[in-house]
């Protein structure tokens, strides 16, 4: 698994590093990485990665906006263009729908295969003024 998905330092909630009880950072392996190299991108401001401008996504110029049909299709084509960008993600695997969108903020669902993986990857993507909240949701079919 490390050979497709690669490792990286484990973030948390916050975006910050884990760090074990003994004080070394812990690792994300297997499709752990893909799914937080995902939340990463479109956590991250389209063109604010000094060294990589193509990276990020545009999802925070629709916090404000109008609840109307171009927006809602924008928006949902944002994160399904942003995800597809990971070459781990099966093309034409991903989906993303706007399950809510009122005075409170903007709710996203959004779900992708990666490449060797059989069951699908779900993100739900709250977005409100005082926040941008980014949560991944492995769908197990094991269980």
């Amino acid at each position: 698994m490390t050979d497709l998905f690669g490792q990286d330092i484990r973030l948390d909630e916050g975006l910050e590093a884990v760090v074990a009880a003994n004080g070394e950072l812990v690792l994300t392996q297997g499709p752990e990485t893909g799914c937080q190299d995902i939340r990463l991108r479109l956590f991250t401001r389209l063109g604010t990665l000094f060294y990589d401008q193509d990276f990020g996504a545009l999802i925070h110029d629709w916090i404000r906006e109008e609840n109307t049909l171009f927006n809602r299709l924008a928006l949902e084509a944002e994160i399904a263009r942003r995800i597809g960008r990971d070459p781990r993600v099966v093309v034409g695997s991903v989906d993303s729908k706007v399950a809510a969108w009122n005075e409170n903020g903007v709710t996203v669902l959004a779900s992708w295969r990666f490449i060797e993986e059989d069951h699908p990857y779900n993100l739900v993507i709250d977005m409100t003024d005082a926040k941008l909240s980014i949560v991944v949701a492995d769908v197990n079919p094991r269980e």
